[in-house]
């Protein structure tokens, strides 16, 4: 039964739609100093396509909820997670799932990154424990075939095989009956997202090849080999003899697991989102069979992606609006999102009037927990446009815990595996199911957020929540399980079994171990992976302060993000120095510790009684990021001029533009040296 509100929005008409289709990309405001990019523009197309909400599909999206969630909360968790370094004994874990009983299982590989999110899930799973565990016989770098992948899918569901029909007997036995397909690739790396949402969720592994669907993410994908593959999917279904050619049957999602092309040519200058394209009956049409959803990365990444839905539930959403309260941006209002949300969340609202950079930051100053965010914006691939100013991709906030993100934006998913841009940064900050754009959509591409809301607050999927569009396949895109929902409540009972895996070591034994032995860098990565942050923030600053000469490269890169997010500046400072980073290097690591070198010392150089020592200004002059060039040295500058002042301020930044050498490099220096020169006034 549909709310008095569903029904009041479903009274959109596509004429009132299309007559509302505004721009989300950069404004042409005279007065907005519009950030400096070279990322690639697209002319939009002369007719938007727009949000055309219809009931039906409203009530399969909850229905679909209804049923992932019931499956959900059969199984008991274990309250224990399993963190494993190896394809090998991943795989081997999940085996040992069973419909009625699981446990998460993360992969370590040694990245920051990696840390970053085992650490993130932790703090919102709150394990009873935190173990290690490695399989007999288990190597570095092995990636399982399609036999083993399979084999460990049938013995989770006690079948005698994965062939559909063995398949389907055992789901018989459990009562069960398959929401969706999962597709992958066993050559792509996140193979381990396709076992995990298979296994958990009770669904069919569908193989496709290169032939099928290249595996490179930011390919411009020929429309006609798109039709191809879904085509392929839509057969396969058909051979499986289970139901699925409408919204509200049994096969309703499609889990693309690969790094297959997020965006789809249909001409010189129209692109679509793959995710909107796989699942319907053709690319011109609204006839849906499925939602779909994408999850791509390493295998680590993956599996992240894939358990956050499974075990997490948050009833915490984050919303900041930067849009007027008048036609047609209010029908996108979140102050209505947020009563929308009010029975099963505690919502923080940031709103305009006031919505700029600077309640931006001040919201962001500090590493946020909520588990639902909702940002509106404008902007481009690499900034967003707040009620007046922007923010770069290092303006995104620091998430404590894993999020979903609803974010209307143009180009956010345009390249969604570069941290440069929007959408690349938002998932290595931890986001791990995301609505947004690939292209120009247009304002009234977008479902409008309370309707959004409202459903995700019955429990209706995020993927069905989120598109409902009637019109033909356009450019928001799904990342993500395409079958989680947000809603608090999915996760089922906690359980006093036994794990069932041999041989594990609790990472705080572990990690106690280690440092007796004086490995500190381990031991301080053990105690964040084991949830023992505040541990891993003493034991570094002793080491900072009483044994300066145990901090070398190897220490400061275990302890710089979790110091970060304790708000400990000086040691930061401290340890980045004893690092010694080269200027030139680009590794991912070492640029996501010069995010948390600016995210720390942020406050401080905006102070005007402490502002940061010399050496601290050098240190950050020398750790500029190029991607947002002339914001740094703005804000630099401004503390050089506190410490030094207005002339040798406005001398470091002239320094640095001069040294550029690309033309947006150039472009973002010269901003900067304008914007410095404007404060003196």
């Amino acid at each position: 039964m549909l709310t008095p509100t569903l029904q009041r929005l479903f009274t959109i008409t596509l004429a009132a739609a299309i007559g509302s289709s505004l721009v989300l990309g950069p404004t042409t405001r005279a007065d907005a100093m519009q950030p400096g990019t070279d990322t690639i523009r697209i002319p939009r197309p002369t007719t938007p396509q727009a949000a055309v909400p219809t009931p039906s599909a409203a009530r399969s999206a909850v229905a679909l909820g209804t049923r992932v969630r019931e499956t959900q909360k059969k199984a008991e968790v274990i309250p224990t997670l399993v963190i494993v370094s190896d394809g090998a004994s991943f795989l081997d874990a999940i085996s040992h799932w069973t419909p009625e009983l699981r446990f998460p299982v993360l992969i370590d590989d040694g990245s920051i990154l990696a840390a970053d999110n085992i650490a993130r899930f932790v703090r919102a799973f709150a394990p009873t424990e935190v173990v290690r565990y490695q399989a007999d016989g288990a190597a570095q770098g092995w990636s399982p075939g399609r036999a083993a992948i399979e084999k460990a899918l049938a013995k989770v569901w006690s079948a005698d095989s994965a062939e559909i029909e063995n398949l389907k007997k055992a789901w018989t036995a459990k009562g069960h009956e398959p929401p969706g397909i999962v597709v992958a690739n066993e050559k792509d790396t996140a193979w381990t997202a396709a076992i995990a949402l298979a296994a958990a969720r009770g669904q069919p592994l569908v193989w496709v090849d290169d032939e099928q669907a290249p595996r490179d993410l930011h390919k411009w994908w020929p429309e006609d080999e798109a039709a191809k593959l879904d085509k392929y999917l839509q057969e396969t279904c058909a051979k499986s003899g289970l139901s699925w050619s409408d919204l509200g049957d049994t096969l309703d999602a499609v889990t693309l697991c690969g790094s297959f092309p997020n965006i789809i040519q249909v001409g010189p200058k129209d692109l679509r989102a793959l995710t909107d394209r796989i699942g319907r009956l053709r690319i011109d049409g609204p006839a849906r069979w499925a939602w779909s959803g994408q999850i791509f990365g390493n295998p680590g990444e993956a599996a992240y992606r894939a358990m956050c839905p499974l075990f997490l539930s948050s009833d915490e959403a984050w919303l900041f609006d930067t849009y007027p309260k008048s036609p047609p941006w209010n029908d996108f209002s979140l102050a209505q999102s947020k009563t929308m949300l009010a029975p099963g969340f505690k919502s923080t609202l940031s709103e305009s009037p006031g919505a700029n950079a600077s309640m931006w930051r001040e919201k962001t100053q500090h590493p946020l927990s909520p588990g639902l965010i909702f940002v509106n914006s404008k902007g481009n691939a690499d900034f967003f446009e707040l009620e007046s100013g922007y923010g770069y991709c290092g303006d995104l906030p620091t998430l404590l815990k894993p999020a979903a993100l609803h974010f209307i934006h143009s180009w956010s998913l345009q390249s969604p595996g570069s941290r440069n841009t929007l959408g690349g940064r938002w998932l290595e900050r931890g986001v791990y199911l995301y609505y947004g754009s690939v292209n120009e959509p247009t304002l009234a591409a977008f479902t409008p957020c309370p309707q959004v809301s409202e459903l995700l607050a019955q429990g209706a999927v995020f993927s069905g929540a989120a598109r409902r569009d009637a019109g033909p396949a356009w450019r928001l895109t799904v990342l993500g399980d395409p079958l989680a929902t947000v809603l608090p409540g999915a996760i089922g009972p906690k359980s006093s079994a036994k794990l069932p895996l041999q041989g594990v070591k609790p990472l705080k034994t572990e990690a106690a171990e280690l440092a007796r032995k004086g490995d500190f860098a381990p031991s301080i990565r053990a105690f964040i992976l084991a949830g023992d942050e505040e541990m891993a923030v003493k034991l570094a600053s002793a080491l900072f302060r009483d044994r300066p000469a145990a901090v070398n490269q190897a220490v400061a890169k275990a302890s710089i993000p979790a110091l970060a997010r304790a708000g400990r500046t000086a040691d930061v400072v401290g340890m980045f120095q004893a690092a010694n980073f080269k200027s030139d290097d680009n590794s991912t690591d070492t640029e996501m510790l010069r995010d948390c070198l600016w995210f720390a010392c942020e406050l401080s150089l905006k102070s005007r009684v402490s502002p940061p020592e010399a050496s601290t200004l050098e240190l950050l002059k020398q750790n500029l990021r190029p991607e947002q060039l002339d914001q740094d040295l703005i804000v630099l500058g401004g503390a050089w001029a506190q410490v030094f002042d207005f002339a040798a301020a406005v001398g470091m930044v002239e320094g640095v533009a001069a040294r550029q050498t690309e033309p947006h490099l150039k472009k973002k220096g010269q901003r900067a040296i304008e914007e410095v020169r404007k404060s003196r006034r």
